[in-house]
């Protein structure tokens, strides 16, 4: 039986009735008598709306899917991440002393992305590798998640959206470290006054990109 049927009965001047599109589809081209029928057009526009509908949600939860060759369990199709990995966004800065960060403010433009390197990177026990590419073709990137319970998940998300939120986050983290009364704070915090005109559009946008490619050349190599 064909998977799709008409709401109402189609019927020709002949008397051929059905309820069945392939049918009638048929019918018509062998009847002289069919004649151009408004509601059928409007209701195959709809199905092919509605299949197309179907194909794009489809292809929306592929690509939600992260796509991994190292994975540490799986659970319904999920990818589980072990428990002692932070959720992104919320990593532990512990490792990292007052004098290392002391040294990131005195190389204003490289301040932001060697802090993220420092760390993801240097964080005992891996416990802040939650934030990777798993593909370089593809603009996306995967960071950890709470997921269902108490576990965590790596997600999908558009590499500008986590490239964005690396630098406000970190960016802001090290302007609270920064003393505008020393030179070395003064000469970051001005150096972040510049990076914000350039994000709000001033120089085109060069100095606010420069940072964020910075910060993706850094996971890149995490």
């Amino acid at each position: 039986m064909p998977s799709k049927i008409y709401k109402e009965p189609r019927v020709c001047d002949c008397g051929y009735t059905t309820n069945f599109p392939s049918a009638w589809f048929v019918h018509k081209k062998s009847c002289k008598l069919v004649k151009c029928d408004k509601d059928e057009l409007i209701e195959q526009m709809k199905q092919q709306l509605a299949a197309k509908d179907e194909q794009i949600k489809e292809l929306i939860q592929v690509a939600k899917k992260p796509r991994t060759s190292t994975v540490h369990n799986t659970t319904n199709n999920r990818y589980v991440v072990e428990q002692h990995i932070n959720v992104f966004g919320k990593e532990s800065i512990e490792h990292i002393s007052p004098e290392q960060i002391q040294a990131l403010l005195a190389d204003p433009a490289n301040a932001v992305p060697q802090f993220i390197k420092l760390k993801h990177r240097r964080a005992p026990g891996g416990v802040n590798q939650n934030l990777r590419i798993p593909n370089q073709k593809r603009a996306i990137y995967q960071v950890v998640v709470s997921g269902e319970g108490e576990e965590k998940e790596w997600e999908n998300k558009a590499k500008g959206e986590v490239l964005e939120q690396l630098y406000d986050e970190n960016s802001g983290h090290l302007e609270a470290e920064a003393d505008e009364d020393t030179r070395v704070g003064s000469h970051f915090l001005d150096h972040q006054d510049r990076v914000k005109s350039s994000a709000a559009g001033e120089d085109g946008g060069r100095r606010y990109k420069d940072q964020l490619d910075k910060i993706h050349s850094v996971v890149t190599n995490l």
